[in-house]
């Protein structure tokens, strides 16, 4: 049994100007995934590994830091490249994908993942069975549901189960290949916005709802059941929860269980809010000065690389020097192109004036006066080993201003391990205060803190869905939209729709 393993896996803004272009693709070449310790590639080879009869063939796989929208040379870059290595590998039994669920092209007036599993399975046929791996964050729409034979999806937020995921992935494909069934399968479709932020699987409702995934899997007859939350911050048509699930053979199962999903889905919606302790900018830096606890991860979440945005605000900076600190506060990951290049001439040592605000793409510019002193800078960010993104980063620089230490770079950039703290010479839990450009704080990063912080502030990434322009959008949609009544009925599809 050989079983081929593609993907084209981003998670893409469309109001972020950080254009998601051919320079900002990491690519992975057959023994790059086979040694890299690749995102759910991993969880897949685990799989594959544990049946001496089934051979994995790694093809291709791409990936990017989360941005604005995807160009389509980059798009028409990655899915011929996909296309043309399916197409020339002989005897293949089944195909994995590795994708996000919430890409988007320029150009492309439909669901990309869609899109791009589509031509998979438009090139390999109707009967060869493609297993899917996706990002709860991502949609669902008909066209994919109808290309993928069976579906995993990430069941934690902060994700720390890409392997198992890429494992059940797996698991279930070599059973049908093995078997011959033929899985059936319903969604129904949810009309709310959940940002990643308010479905933070710890805490309520995501927790008992990804909590009750596995029983419905143990259902005789049933292959998976998953919730994709959706890209809450997209004004496309298919932006929405969805609930769905696959049978071993039934219809009937498959849209029982997903409608039974759904359901529990819809009764807590409105308890999709904020959990953790947040703040506006100046109150949350506040509270992390005089916090007794050390290390304080404070979160810019309006601005969230790791959701699309472009990380150029300075915003968070600017409130950090206000605030006076009498010790040093780390503010990283701003996106400054133009600041980094003077910051590198200038060499470590120098004093340099800068304009903070100047690079400002999604908000007004500012025109704050600084000098700020270099005390480290390179031409790459090399963080070696497993990282879920780039493993290494474009061009940067860490400057002192007072008792402010800032690090620019000349790409976003997504600090979400210890390791890209120390790749720069920052010692990741010695400080008191820490500000990254994220909502939730990803797994390596809540695993040091001492206490969390997420700041109210304003960018792309918002939180406050109102305050975002919606034309395409299907109405009602909570929360824009309040007291309404819903059905699963007339929002289901599959195969027993």
């Amino acid at each position: 049994m050989r079983i081929a393993i593609v993907g084209l896996s981003i998670e893409i803004m469309l109001s972020s100007p950080a254009v998601t272009g051919p320079g900002s693709l990491q690519h992975f070449d057959a023994k790059q995934m086979l040694e890299n310790d690749v995102w759910m590639v991993r969880g897949m080879l685990q799989r594959i590994a544990e049946d001496s009869d089934v051979e994995p063939v790694p093809l291709y796989w791409a990936t990017a830091l989360p941005g604005g929208i995807m160009t389509a040379e980059a798009y028409d870059l990655v899915k011929s490249r996909t296309l043309e290595l399916i197409g020339k590998t002989e005897a293949l039994d089944g195909v994995l994908v590795v994708n996000h669920g919430a890409l988007e092209v320029e150009g492309l007036d439909a669901d990309a993942d869609s899109d791009f599993v589509g031509a998979i399975r438009e090139l390999v046929g109707p009967d060869m069975p493609i297993g899917i791996a996706l990002d709860l964050h991502g949609d669902m729409t008909p066209e994919l549901l109808a290309a993928g034979t069976v579906f995993s999806v990430l069941r934690t937020a902060p994700h720390r189960d890409d392997k198992s995921t890429g494992y059940r992935a797996a698991e279930q494909l070599i059973k049908v290949i093995r078997t011959g069934i033929k899985p059936k399968k319903a969604a129904v479709s949810l009309p709310i916005l959940i940002p990643g932020e308010t479905a933070v699987t710890s805490a309520s409702p995501a927790r008992e709802l990804y909590g009750s995934l596995p029983q419905l899997d143990a259902v005789p007859g049933m292959m998976e059941a998953n919730i994709l939350v959706g890209f809450a911050w997209n004004d496309r048509p298919w932006t929405k929860c969805t609930a769905f699930a696959v049978s071993e053979d039934s219809a009937e199962l498959a849209q029982e269980q997903a409608v039974k999903l759904a359901r529990s889905i819809w009764d807590a919606h409105e308890q999709f809010i904020l959990r953790m302790e947040t703040a506006e900018v100046a109150e949350g830096l506040e509270r992390a000065l005089n916090s007794p606890q050390r290390p304080v991860y404070v979160s810019d979440s309006g601005d969230n690389t790791t959701a699309g945005a472009a990380g150029e605000l300075t915003t968070v900076l600017q409130a950090a020097l206000d605030l006076g600190a009498n010790e040093d506060i780390i503010v990283a990951g701003i996106t400054a192109p133009e600041t980094v290049a003077k910051l590198n001439a200038a060499g470590v040592g120098a004093d340099v004036e800068l304009i903070l605000g100047e690079e400002h793409l999604s908000r007004p510019k500012t025109a704050r006066r600084v000098i700020a002193r270099v005390e480290a800078c390179g031409e790459e960010l090399d963080l070696g080993g497993f990282q879920p993104y780039r493993s290494k980063d474009a061009a940067w620089a860490k400057v002192r201003i007072g008792n402010v230490i800032a690090t620019f770079h000349a790409q976003p950039i997504g600090i979400t391990t210890p390791e890209h703290f120390q790749a720069m010479g920052i010692d990741p839990v010695a400080h008191k205060i820490y500000v990254v450009k994220l909502g939730y704080l990803h797994p390596r990063l809540e695993d040091i803190m001492a206490r969390h912080i997420l700041l109210l502030s304003d960018g792309t990434s918002q939180l406050d869905m109102a305050r975002l322009e919606w034309k395409r959008l299907p109405r009602p949609t909570w929360p824009l939209d309040r007291d309404f009544e819903w059905t699963p009925e007339g929002n289901i599809y599959g195969d027993a729709s």
